[in-house]
């Protein structure tokens, strides 16, 4: 989402910011999280009795001057702020060069195109046309630190916290939830509140309409303050769902924003989303009891915006066509891995938890092959298992080596079993086959050892992987559209954390 709000050309022009998003999500104990979910699930929620809005109170941004629209919402005067607009459609595809300045139906438009600054469905263009591009939720634009609500009944799953992607997040899932054609049918959905800046709720926590869960912010790649709201079905894989990935933004030859103007992944989005907004006013019958709001009284300041000084002028604020930025902004953790690279989320996720690592000379290298022990240290840590000490029962392995603990927790776990010969060798690399079997063992994830038909072209029915490669393919952490899936070559870094990342993702949806 760009910022709204530009200075007429004779003055000098603000510095435009730019929201980046790359799918991401929290770190967790997977051991835990399975035995909740298939032992204890989650306790269930009040039936569903309507829905609210998600904020309750935006500003009359023009009515704000220039410092006003930079405040946080405790600094800026109540009087100053208006009930939430309505999401029309037809309202946001107005163009600015038809508005009127002093004409109150024109501001009532004016404020609500800059509130749903990007529609459902819609493009980084800020032309507020819904299905002209491929962003599956509403983007809101609020001041930092405003009160976010549970827009209906429902239960978290997913509470969480990190410097990238969707950054502090929230997901409900409303179980038994009319959909949004039929108020008399029964469903899942998943409701969620991404970019924020302060979490009030934990997963397993009941929550009720109205409920407040959190404050708004700008974490994760956000570099404007805003809520990206966005209501799941229950075919997505994961929540919240992204209809594109990396790869096959770069296969098309397109950038992020480039991805999402031309719509790419829309009939994903279709098939996992529902618009929001229209949801959420399908519903708005119920008596409503909204928490009265926690507010911090200091702004809530993440990855603060640049800003440049420029003159205060007593002219009113004029709302130009965008300026479209053909290059999304670019962060890195390591010289060799920027955040166009298809494993960035994935390394830079697992960085965050101390999972893997980079090199000294601040390179990742996520090309480079992956070997045995490796991988299995990878996910050991990622498990957070306790480690055991010994020596692994392996011809080949001597004593006093670093991954000799590593090596004899997954042996006593029976995640590695090593050859037939009595040997591990540890340091070759790690093939795909090698590394599904590894990853599903020590995540702790079922798989049915049947096959009746193959998933690949290359991997035979009756091989001792064809099981692994089945369940990750429908699982999506391989490649599920590819004929031949070459079982024995080489994983590299990158492909390991993304496999890694992917499982992850979809264990905790």
């Amino acid at each position: 989402m760009r910022e709204f709000f530009k200075k007429r050309p004779k003055f000098a022009g603000a510095v435009l910011a730019t929201l980046l998003f790359s799918t991401s999500m929290a770190f967790f104990d997977i051991n835990s999280f399975l035995y909740r979910t298939s032992i204890l699930s989650y306790p269930e929620h009040a039936p569903f009795d309507g829905t609210t809005y998600p904020v309750q109170k935006v500003p009359d941004w023009v009515k704000l001057n220039d410092a006003e629209r930079d405040f946080a919402y405790s600094e800026i005067d109540q009087s100053k702020f208006i009930e939430t607009p309505f999401y029309d459609p037809a309202i946001l595809a107005t163009t600015v060069d038809s508005l009127k300045w002093g004409n109150a139906s024109d501001d009532a438009v004016r404020n609500a195109k800059i509130t749903y600054s990007v529609p459902y469905l819609g493009s980084y263009t800020l032309d507020g046309v819904e299905g002209a591009g491929s962003h599956p939720a509403v983007d809101i634009k609020v001041p930092n630190g405003t009160p976010v609500f549970a827009v209906a009944n429902g239960t978290v799953v997913k509470a969480s916290s990190q410097s990238s992607g969707f950054g502090s997040h929230v997901v409900l899932v409303h179980n038994n939830f009319p959909t949004l054609d039929d108020g008399g049918a029964n469903t899942v959905i998943y409701s969620s509140y991404s970019h924020l800046g302060s979490l009030l709720v934990n997963v397993g926590d009941v929550v009720t309409k109205g409920q407040q869960i959190g404050l708004s912010g700008e974490s994760g790649t956000a570099t404007t303050p805003h809520v990206h709201f966005q209501i799941d079905n229950d075919q997505a894989p994961w929540h919240p769902f992204w209809p594109f990935t990396w790869q096959e933004a770069s296969d098309a030859g397109l950038d992020f924003f480039g991805a999402v103007n031309a719509g790419l992944g829309k009939e994903n989005a279709i098939a996992t989303t529902i618009n929001p907004l229209k949801y959420v006013q399908n519903y708005l019958g119920a008596t409503v009891v909204v928490d009265e709001p926690v507010v911090i009284d200091e702004p809530v300041v993440v990855n603060e915006p640049v800003v440049v000084d420029e003159p205060v002028v007593d002219e009113p604020v004029v709302i130009d066509e965008p300026v479209i930025v053909d290059e999304p902004v670019v962060t890195s953790v390591f010289s060799d891995l920027d955040s166009s690279n298809k494993y960035y989320e994935a390394v830079t996720f697992l960085i965050d938890k101390g999972v893997i690592s980079g090199y000294p000379d601040g390179t990742f290298r996520p090309n480079d092959k992956v070997n045995r022990v490796e991988a299995l240290k990878f996910i050991l840590e990622s498990i957070q298992a306790d480690l055991v000490s010994g020596q692994p029962p392996f011809s080949d392995v001597e004593a006093a080596q670093w991954y000799n603990d590593y090596l004899y927790t997954g042996y006593e776990k029976s995640i590695v079993n090593g050859n037939p010969d009595g040997t591990f060798r540890p340091e070759n690399p790690v093939n795909k086959a090698e590394f599904l079997k590894i990853l599903f063992l020590g995540m702790s994830v079922d798989i049915n050892p049947i096959v009746n038909e193959a998933s690949y072209e290359d991997v035979a029915v009756d091989a001792w992987f064809a099981p692994y490669f089945a369940y990750a393919k429908e699982l999506g952490i391989v490649d599920a559209q590819a004929s031949q899936i070459e079982p024995s070559k080489d994983m590299s870094r990158g492909e390991v954390a993304e496999a890694m990342y992917r499982l992850i993702n979809i264990l905790q949806s």
